[in-house]
């Protein structure tokens, strides 16, 4: 899951240190780090996020998606896959192509100052 900057920061805030719960990618995009296959924040005992109320923005429009085109999708392997209703998914899908292009903003951003 990538991060943006305000992701970073709320979490940050809620006493986590960005190299333990984020990598960069190899574009220049902080993600979730990943622990044995399963999202940093991943509660094993409760199978639950550990900070939900505080998650990432793309783990909230989750599970819409977007192709290399630009179409909105659904991830099927989600299981509340098909309790969105036509109108959430469009509202997701305007959400995430902000989210895309605010990540996109801060990468360039973080190249040209890096």
């Amino acid at each position: 899951m990538e991060l943006c900057k305000a992701d970073i920061a709320r979490l940050e805030r809620r006493g986590y240190r960005k190299g333990d719960f984020s990598r960069p990618g190899t574009d220049g995009i902080p993600r979730l780090r990943n622990v044995g296959g399963y999202c940093f924040f991943y509660d094993h005992d409760r199978k639950r996020c550990k900070e939900y109320a505080s998650r990432p923005l793309g783990c909230v429009i989750y599970p819409v998606n977007l192709t290399m085109d630009g179409e909105i999708v659904i991830d099927r392997l989600c299981p509340e896959a098909d309790t969105l209703t036509p109108e959430e998914i469009e509202s997701k899908g305007r959400r995430l192509r902000q989210l895309l292009d605010t990540m996109d903003l801060e990468a360039r951003e973080s190249v040209r100052s890096g």
